[in-house]
C-alpha cells in the first residue's frame, strides 16, 4: 500500500486514506478529527477559487453582493463573522451559478474610537487605524471569505476622502450643503456634536454615555429634506425585495410628507438668517398673523415666555408683510417643530392680545393658490418641498480631528469659498496627536481661492462618518479611479447592489443617508436607479449567555456561576450563593459573555465555525451562542467524511475484470430513490439559497440528502451512478458554506477509482469543486405547484421540471382548473382574482381568490386550514391531495 508525505495532506491510495504526521507516522483517517480539519484547511488555503470580479466580462450575469464594511477595531467579533459568513456563502453560491460576482471589502475607518485610542497611546490616529486594519484583514483571511481584496480601501485614506470632499462640493454648489447657527447636542466627554438620533431615550450619548448638553454652534447641514417625498415614495419601489419591516422603520423616520417647510427671512441683523416654518396648507402663508416660537428656540436669547419678542420680526416673502414673533407654549406646534405659523383663529387672536400685539381687524383672502406659493418658494430657494414636520436636515459637522475635512475656506471678503477641485484632497495633518483642527494654526491658515487673501482660515469641522459610508458602495465599483468618484457607465451596469447584508442597527440612519445620496446622484444621471440596494438581508445578532447577580445587577463571568437548574433558569454565584439571573444578551466585554471567534476556529476549524453560525436559526434571527448546538454540525461533517471514505473503499475493492453485476430490482429501486432524493433536496436547498435566504433550512435540506445517501446498500455504493451524482450534488451545494471541506471531498470524489459517471452530467471531473456548476433538476423530476383558495392550501400539482419552468400565470390557472378535484373544491363560486409565483426549478404557488360572500353561502371549501380547525388529529394523519400532471 502506497502513502504520500504530509505535505500533500492525505491523498488517498487504493481507496485507503491516511494522513501523515510531522514525523512520518501514519494515522488512519476514517474518523475525522479536528487536526485533520486544520490540515485540509491549510492545504486548500488560497486555492478556493478566483474571487475577483471581472469588469470586462459582460456575458455572465452580474451579482453585486455587499456586506456592510466594518470599523477596524483590531479584532473580529462573532457578529462580524456571522455577517461575512452569510455574504460569502451567497457570493460563492452565485459564482457556482455562473455569475460574475462583485464581493468587496473595505474599512469604515474614521471616527471617535480611533481618535480616542490614539490619544491614549500618544500615536497618530492613522497609525493606530492601519495597524488594526492589518490585524483584522488577517483574521478575515483565516475565515476564507472570498472578498475581492484588489478593491480594498479605507475611508481614512486620502484617495478615498478626496471623493467624499468632492461629493460635499457637488452638494454645496447645488444648494444642498449650507451652514447655519443651530442648537446642537453636545457630548461633553467626546467633545463633539451628536445628531438627534445619536442621543438615547435618557438623553445620553450613544457612544460615551455622557449626559448630553445643548449648545449653540455654527454647523454644516445637508438638505436631505428636499428629497423627503422621493425617499418616501421610493420605499414603494417594486424592485425592492425583502425590505419588510425596514420599510416601516424608514417610513417612520421620514414621516408622511403632508406639508411643506419654508424659510422666512428675519428682518435686520441676526445670527440666524431665517426662521423655518412648516404648514400643511401653503395658502396659510398669505394669511399669517404672527410667528410663534417655543421658549427653547434660538431666537429667544432672553429665555422669556408668553411675550412679544422685541426687535425680532420676520419678512413674509409672499405678501411683503412683516410678521411679529411671539414666545409661547400656548399653541399646538407641529410634531418636531419649535415654530408655528399663526393664522386668524380666535385662539391665535387671544394669544396675540395677551402678549400685547395689535393685529389687523380683517385678514384678506389669499391671492394665490397653494401650488403657486409652492412654485414661488421653489423659485426663490426658500423651501416648498413636501416634507413631514418632524424630519430635519442632516447635521454633518463634527468637532473632532479624525474625520474627512470639510473643503471650505472662510474668507473675510468672500465668505465661505469651496476649495478648488484640483486642490483636493484637503488632507489631515499627519504630524499631530490629539490636537483638534481648530487649534492647529499652521493647518488652518489658507489663501482664498477667489480673491487671494492670505489671512483666511480653513473650515475646522470634519464630516460625520455617515457621510463616508453614504457612498462607499459606489467606490467599490471603481476603487482605483483617480479621475472621478466612479465610472458612471460602470455604475449603470453594476448598480443597484443585488444583495446587501448587515445589521438592523443600521436600518434607519445609514440606509436613509445612502438612499439620499443615491437619489441625488441618480438625479444627476450618474446612477441607473434612485434606490441603491435591491435586496436586504438583515441578520440578527449573536447573543451570549450573561449572568447578573439578582441583588445588585452586577455581571459576573461564567466561571463564577453555578447553574442549579438549566431548564428552570436557576443559578447562583459560587462565592456567595446569591441568586443569579441568566440572560441571552448581545455579546459584550462588560457583560463577560463574549466569545472569541478565533478560539472556536482553533478548536473546531474554519468550516465548522461557518456552518455553526449558519445552522439552526435563520440569518435574520438572533442566534444564542451555545456549545450545545455544536454536535449537530460536527457530527454531520464526520458523517460526510465517513461517507466518502466508505465510497472510496467500496470502489477500490471492485475487480474490473469481473465487470459490473446485472442490476437487481432492489438495486434499481435504490438508485431511483437516490435520483428522487438528489432532485428533491437540490430543489429545496436551491430555494433556500436563492429565494428565501434561509440558509439554516438549506443546511437541513443538505443533511436530508446525506441521510438518503447513507441509506444506500453496499451494491449501490459500489456501482450506482445515481449514488455518484447525489454525492457530487451534496459536495457542490456544501461548497459555499464550507469551502475547504467541500474542496477536499470533491478531490476525493473526482479521484476515486472506478467511477461510473461520465461527462454527460456536465460535471468537470478535472476541475475543483469551485469550477463546477450548481446542480440542476432533471427535466422529468416533478416539482410542486401548490394550489390555494383564499390563501389556504388545498392541493399540490406535481409537474415535470421541463414543463414546470415554462409555466405562465395563465397556463398554471388553466392547468389547475382542468383538475377534477380542484373543480369540485371551487364549485360554482365565482373566481375574482388569482396570483401566481414561480420559483424556477424549486416550487410555484397559485392562489385563487373566490368571492367571499359566495364562499359563505356555499360553504367553505374543504381546505387544509379548515380541517386543522375541525380536527387536530387530521393534520397528522392526512396530507394535502397530490395530483400528478404529465409533460
Amino acid at each position: 500500500m502506497r502513502f504520500l508525505h504530509v505535505s500533500l495532506l492525505g491523498r488517498w491510495s487504493k481507496g485507503r486514506s491516511h494522513l501523515c504526521s510531522a514525523v512520518g507516522q501514519l494515522t488512519p483517517c476514517r474518523e475525522l478529527t479536528p487536526e485533520m480539519k486544520h490540515q485540509l484547511e491549510r492545504k486548500w488555503q488560497n486555492k478556493l477559487g478566483d474571487c475577483r470580479f471581472d469588469p470586462a466580462d459582460t456575458v455572465k450575469p452580474k451579482r453585486y453582493v455587499l456586506a456592510m464594511f466594518p470599523y477596524p477595531s483590531g479584532s473580529l467579533h462573532m457578529g462580524h463573522v456571522r455577517v461575512y459568513t452569510i455574504s460569502d456563502a451567497m457570493a460563492r453560491f452565485y459564482r457556482l451559478n455562473g455569475a460574475n460576482v462583485l464581493h468587496p471589502m473595505g474599512w469604515d475607518a474614521f471616527g471617535l474610537p480611533a481618535e480616542n485610542a490614539a490619544m491614549q497611546r500618544r500615536i497618530p490616529a492613522d497609525t493606530w487605524t492601519h495597524r488594526n486594519i492589518g490585524e483584522m484583514r488577517k483574521q478575515l483571511e483565516q475565515l476564507a471569505f472570498s472578498f475581492d481584496w484588489e478593491r480594498e480601501f479605507a475611508t481614512c485614506q486620502p484617495d478615498y476622502y478626496r471623493w467624499t470632499q468632492q461629493l460635499f462640493l457637488m452638494l454645496y454648489r447645488d444648494g444642498l450643503a449650507y451652514q447655519r447657527e443651530a442648537l446642537v447636542n453636545w457630548d461633553p466627554v467626546d467633545e463633539t456634536v451628536l445628531a438627534d438620533e445619536q442621543v438615547d431615550d435618557n438623553g445620553c450619548s450613544w457612544r460615551s454615555g455622557a449626559k448630553v448638553e445643548k449648545k449653540v454652534l455654527r454647523q454644516w447641514f445637508v438638505k436631505t429634506t428636499r428629497f423627503a417625498k422621493p425617499l418616501l415614495e421610493g420605499l414603494s419601489d417594486p424592485g425592492l425585495e425583502d425590505w419588510k419591516d425596514i420599510i416601516k422603520l424608514q417610513r417612520h423616520w421620514i414621516g408622511e410628507c403632508e406639508g411643506y417647510a419654508f424659510e422666512l427671512p428675519l428682518v435686520g441683523e441676526h445670527k440666524m438668517k431665517s426662521v423655518s416654518v412648516w404648514t400643511s396648507d401653503p395658502v396659510e402663508l398669505e394669511r399669517g398673523l404672527f410667528i410663534a416660537i417655543h421658549p427653547t428656540n434660538l431666537l429667544n436669547t432672553a429665555k422669556q415666555t408668553d411675550c412679544l419678542l422685541e426687535n425680532v420680526t420676520v419678512q413674509n416673502p409672499f405678501t411683503g408683510d412683516v410678521l411679529p414673533v411671539i414666545v409661547t407654549e400656548a399653541v399646538t406646534f407641529p410634531e418636531g417643530c419649535d415654530t408655528y405659523l399663526a393664522v386668524g383663529s380666535e385662539s391665535n387672536r387671544q394669544l396675540a392680545t395677551k402678549c400685547g400685539l395689535k393685529l389687523k381687524e380683517n385678514t384678506p383672502s389669499p391671492a394665490s393658490t397653494g401650488e403657486e406659493i409652492v412654485r414661488k418658494a421653489l423659485e426663490q430657494g426658500i423651501g416648498g418641498h413636501p416634507v413631514s414636520s418632524k424630519l430635519r436636515d442632516w447635521l454633518i459637522s463634527r468637532q473632532r480631528f479624525w474625520g474627512t475635512p470639510i473643503p471650505i475656506i472662510h474668507c473675510p471678503s468672500c465668505g465661505p469659498v469651496p476649495v478648488p477641485e484640483q486642490d483636493l484632497p484637503v488632507r489631515l495633518p499627519t504630524d499631530s496627536v490629539g490636537v483638534p483642527l481648530a487649534q492647529n494654526e499652521q493647518w488652518l491658515r489658507a489663501a482664498c481661492p477667489t480673491c487671494q487673501r492670505t489671512d483666511c482660515r480653513r473650515e475646522s469641522d470634519t464630516m460625520d462618518t455617515f457621510v463616508d459610508s453614504s457612498w462607499y458602495f459606489l467606490r467599490f465599483l471603481d476603487a482605483h479611479n483617480r479621475r472621478e468618484m466612479f465610472d458612471s457607465a460602470l455604475a449603470h451596469r453594476l448598480m443597484p447592489v443585488d444583495l446587501y447584508v448587515g445589521g438592523k442597527e443600521h436600518a434607519v440612519l445609514h440606509l436613509y443617508y445612502a438612499r439620499f445620496v443615491a437619489h441625488y446622484l441618480h438625479g444627476k444621471g450618474l446612477l441607473p436607479t434612485p434606490e441603491p440596494f435591491k435586496r436586504l438581508l438583515v441578520q440578527g445578532m449573536v447573543m451570549g449567555r450573561s449572568y447578573r447577580v439578582a441583588s445588585n445587577g452586577k455581571y459576573i463571568p461564567p466561571a463564577e456561576v453555578e447553574i442549579v437548574d438549566e431548564k428552570a433558569n436557576k443559578a447562583i454565584e459560587r462565592a456567595t450563593g446569591e441568586p443569579v439571573t441568566m440572560l441571552w444578551e448581545k455579546m459584550s466585554k462588560s457583560k463577560h459573555n463574549g466569545v472569541d471567534p478565533l478560539e472556536v476556529l482553533r478548536e473546531h476549524g474554519c468550516d465548522a465555525l461557518r456552518l455553526i453560525l449558519l445552522a439552526d436559526v435563520a440569518p435574520t434571527s438572533h442566534r444564542n451562542w451555545s456549545e450545545a448546538t455544536f454536535p449537530g454540525i460536527l457530527n454531520w461533517q464526520k458523517r460526510l467524511w465517513l461517507t466518502m471514505y466508505d465510497f472510496r473503499e467500496a470502489r477500490a475493492n471492485i475487480d474490473p475484470s469481473s465487470g459490473a453485476p446485472t442490476p437487481t430490482p432492489e438495486f434499481t429501486e435504490h438508485e431511483h430513490k437516490l435520483w428522487d432524493a438528489r432532485n428533491y433536496f437540490t430543489a429545496g436547498a436551491t430555494f433556500n439559497y436563492r429565494h428565501s435566504h434561509q440558509l439554516s433550512v438549506g443546511i437541513s435540506k443538505m443533511q436530508g440528502l446525506t441521510n438518503a445517501i447513507r441509506r444506500a446498500p453496499p451494491a449501490v455504493v459500489s456501482y450506482g451512478r445515481q449514488y455518484e451524482r447525489a454525492l457530487a450534488a451534496q459536495i457542490i451545494m456544501l461548497a459555499p458554506m464550507a469551502p475547504h471541506f467541500a474542496a477536499e471531498l470533491w478531490e476525493q470524489l473526482a479521484t476515486a477509482p472506478h467511477r461510473v459517471d461520465d461527462d454527460a452530467t456536465g460535471l468537470r471531473w478535472d476541475g475543483t469543486v469551485f469550477e463546477q456548476r450548481w446542480p440542476e433538476i432533471d427535466e422529468d423530476f416533478p416539482l410542486d405547484l401548490t394550489f390555494k383558495i383564499n390563501g389556504a392550501e388545498c392541493c399540490i400539482l406535481k409537474i415535470p421540471a421541463k414543463r414546470f419552468n415554462q409555466l405562465t400565470h395563465q397556463e398554471s390557472l388553466d392547468l389547475a382548473l382542468r383538475q377534477e378535484p380542484i373543480v369540485k373544491l371551487i364549485g360554482k363560486r365565482p373566481l375574482r382574482t388569482s396570483d401566481f409565483t414561480l420559483y424556477p426549478s424549486c416550487e410555484a404557488i397559485l392562489n385563487v381568490d373566490l368571492d367571499r360572500a359566495a364562499v359563505e353561502e356555499g360553504g367553505e371549501p374543504e381546505t387544509k386550514s379548515k380541517k386543522e380547525k375541525k380536527d387536530k388529529k387530521a393534520k397528522k394523519k392526512k396530507s394535502l391531495q397530490v395530483l400528478h400532471v404529465g409533460m
